[in-house]
């Protein structure tokens, strides 16, 4: 969908759904009665007259462009416009409501992050040389720095949380995943909402494995304590090369196998070049597929197969009935020991 030349990742339902749930929150009286299909339009209370408060909704919002019609007042808007007006924004020119659009459905707005932290390159096959990127900057993840609710009922602890920067964006009402590349800068932010199945990236990114960073961040710091054969490991980082990593699909089934103490990475997808060439640099010896277990998920293990051809790879299958990892028993995932 393009809005003032912007594409966003989104279908016209998700923003009303968005639109609407915010301005619950405000308790403003707009969008009460949601939203029904008619043709190539979506009908809506006409914010524009009775207050928003119409029996039957007379306004029309075109799918292709989200241009705004009522045809009972007259009124004529873009999709900013009538955002602004039902947030309650002051600007008659839609420029709050835009900002509102690409906040919650675009590319995040990126600054050049000009100090790196840390140095994890060496002996990766990687050049060390900073590349002068776009960043998302500390300062726009700190707008995001709270927790959630549904951070623990998806069964995340306080250090995964902490290691993995997650965060909530209120402004969209999601969970937020900052995917990083080896050096911790953040290339872009993930989100997920925490009322639906709903996930946004950046459209055109190309994405690298999550966890990548946080995995050689783990092992550098020598600081991961964790359960493999029943005993804590603690003696380094040689060590801790020997353990195998987990492949999964999704960021939550990786973060899952981090609550549990196993090294893994997400592909958010069924892989694609420049996660081959990770894998295949990750200084373990042993890959476990564990992606989900559907046709995308074998589609994934086939690609792995095909293009990870210096590891010792090991597939993990699923229980009858479970879908992905992360729905796994804490029984059922003791029982990954015996692969480990």
């Amino acid at each position: 969908m393009i809005i003032n030349d912007i594409q966003f990742n989104c279908t016209l339902e998700q923003i009303l759904d968005e639109l609407q749930h915010q301005v619950r929150l405000k308790q403003l009286l707009y969008l009460e009665r949601g939203y029904k299909r008619s043709g190539d339009h979506l009908m809506i209370q006409c914010p524009y007259h009775s207050d928003g408060q119409e029996r039957r909704p007379s306004a029309g919002i075109r799918e292709s462009d989200g241009m705004f019609h009522c045809f009972s007042c007259g009124e004529v808007h873009d999709l900013p416009q009538v955002i602004s007006h039902c947030l309650g924004y002051s600007d008659i020119t839609g420029k709050e409501g835009l900002k509102w659009l690409v906040k919650n459905f675009a590319t995040v707005e990126v600054e050049e992050r000009k100090d790196v932290e840390l140095d994890l390159s060496r002996n990766t096959g990687s050049s060390s040389v900073v590349d002068t990127k776009n960043y998302v900057t500390d300062e726009e993840l700190d707008n995001y720095r709270y927790t959630h609710p549904y951070m623990y009922e998806r069964g995340l602890t306080d250090d995964v949380i902490e290691l993995f920067d997650i965060g909530y964006d209120h402004g969209s009402d999601s969970i937020t995943f900052p995917v990083r590349d080896i050096n911790g800068n953040c290339l872009f932010v993930a989100r997920r909402s925490v009322k639906s199945k709903w996930y946004n990236y950046p459209k055109g990114v190309e994405k690298p494995l999550y966890g990548l960073y946080e995995y050689h961040k783990d092992i550098h710091d020598k600081t991961y304590v964790g359960k493999c054969t029943g005993q804590e490991i603690t003696s380094g980082k040689y060590m801790l090369q020997s353990l195998p990593v987990i492949v999964c699909e999704g960021m939550f089934d990786a973060l899952t196998c981090w609550v549990h103490g196993k090294y893994a990475v997400a592909l958010n997808g069924t892989g694609n070049e420049l996660q081959f060439k990770q894998l295949r640099q990750l200084p373990c010896r042993k890959l476990i597929l564990a992606t989900d277990n559907d046709e995308a998920g074998q589609r994934a293990r086939s690609r792995i197969r095909a293009n990870v051809k210096n590891k010792i790879i090991t597939e993990y299958v699923l229980p009858r009935g479970k879908k992905d990892i992360n729905e796994l028993s804490k029984k059922e995932f003791n029982d990954l020991e015996e692969i480990f």
